[in-house]
């Protein structure tokens, strides 16, 4: 066991030379889409908060692991705020990513409408040194980086359309400035049409796609299909292209939203972890409401003492 944990090491620290410089499997996640496009912040009536932890059943020692938090709140005209905090750990490497965000609402008419959003804050990576030992080349340019255990400015752009309450289409550039590399290609463009029906539209369908232009390894789309009763209860199944067939529930009950999703991979990935799992828990608050000043009643016969003032 102890042979095979070794080998596990070896094969995560040469995978992972490029984990290190690029972490844009965190934001393949499902159920907190504001992770990776900023221009969410506003999209909650609320002020919306998840904690999101993502991970393997099963497989090999050091997969990735990740456990994200996220709040974010509408403000006046269509503003939001929101921020973010990411921590992801794969083989020998552990990255920790923080950043505040803020969007703007762009309404063209009663229909349609444009919300852009900008994040900044900082990105830092380093090494887990408890898991170096004498199988491990200590003299590898990966573990020697200059990047590792450096804060690195950060920052993400993301932009999302919709029209009327049926469709929204995002994209989104989650890492595009890290340090000072260059401007990073990697992105997520999604689209996703709702369809009700019912007596009181209580029902809704909603097919969904999303694309994943992944750095170092290749493209990924998912294919979706969700259902939703009253946006009570939620079902969606689809395929991502990676190899994994994708079924995910929802509860959502006044302030509080239950989400959960398995992946089953059915090809190469099943080599090193049968499944990942994912689960969101969120909690919504009302925003607090500015207070109204009471006015004092008006009777009859302090009218009739402010024209007595007037005519004196």
């Amino acid at each position: 066991m102890k042979k095979i944990y070794n080998i596990t090491v070896v094969l995560l620290l040469t995978a992972s030379n490029l984990f290190a410089q690029d972490r844009s499997n965190i934001y393949t996640n499902l159920l907190n889409p504001f992770l990776y496009n900023p221009s969410l912040s506003n999209s909650s009536d609320n002020i919306y908060t998840c904690f999101n932890a993502r991970g393997v059943v099963g497989g090999i020692d050091g997969s990735q692991r990740s456990y994200n938090f996220a709040i974010y709140s509408p403000l006046t005209s269509g503003t939001g705020i929101g921020a973010k905090v990411l921590t992801t750990s794969v083989g020998i490497f552990q990255t920790l990513n923080a950043e505040v965000a803020y969007s703007k609402l762009v309404k063209f008419d009663n229909n349609n409408n444009l919300s852009l959003g900008l994040s900044l804050g900082f990105t830092q990576v380093n090494i887990k040194s408890e898991l170096l030992n004498g199988q491990v080349d200590l003299s590898d340019q990966t573990i020697n980086s200059p990047d590792l255990n450096k804060v690195m400015v950060s920052s993400g752009a993301g932009a999302t359309y919709r029209f009327k309450k049926n469709v929204e289409v995002g994209l989104s550039f989650p890492m595009i400035i890290t340090g000072d590399k260059p401007l990073n290609s990697f992105f997520i463009a999604n689209a996703a049409w709702n369809m009700y029906t019912g007596a009181n539209k209580e029902w809704k369908i909603k097919p969904m796609v999303n694309y994943y232009n992944l750095r170092y390894s290749p493209e990924m789309v998912d294919m979706l299909i969700g259902g939703s009763w009253n946006d009570v209860l939620s079902l969606t199944s689809g395929y991502r292209t990676n190899g994994s067939v994708i079924i995910a529930a929802g509860f959502n009950f006044k302030s509080l939203a239950i989400n959960y999703a398995y992946y089953y991979h059915v090809n190469d990935l099943q080599k090193l972890a049968p499944a990942q799992n994912e689960i969101g828990i969120a909690f919504m608050f009302n925003k607090p409401q500015p207070k109204i000043a009471k006015k004092e009643p008006v009777n009859d016969q302090v009218i009739e003492d402010e024209i007595d003032k007037l005519n004196s």
